[in-house]
């Protein structure tokens, strides 16, 4: 388990492993929200992010877009846009985050 900056009530952050080579930084993440989580649009930070959902339906919002997922499904998108999930319609909800960063 994690502490990220901003991270938000009731979202828990589980690293699963990191890989720093040349410029690439990589931080793939387990994201399980936890009973009493709000959803929550305002993310943002430098780099790509992928998402692969485990389970769950959430609306997902992505900059000016806003999407149903659920199990199976996946995200690809610029993280500098603000994202989040948007509401929770179905719990648990869990996926896979992996940030990908250039390093200057």
């Amino acid at each position: 388990m994690v502490d990220r900056i901003g991270a938000v009530a009731d979202y828990r952050y589980e690293l699963l492993g990191h890989l720093l080579s040349g410029n690439l930084f990589v931080e793939p993440y387990l994201v399980t929200l936890l009973p009493g989580a709000d959803p929550y649009v305002t993310f943002q930070h430098p780099g790509l992010k992928f998402l692969y959902f485990l389970s769950g339906e959430v609306t997902y919002r992505y900059g000016a877009k806003s999407v149903a997922v659920g199990a199976g499904d996946s995200l690809l998108f610029d993280a500098t846009a603000l994202h989040g999930i948007e509401a929770i319609q179905t719990q648990p909800v869990s996926y896979l985050s992996v940030v990908f960063t250039l390093r200057e």
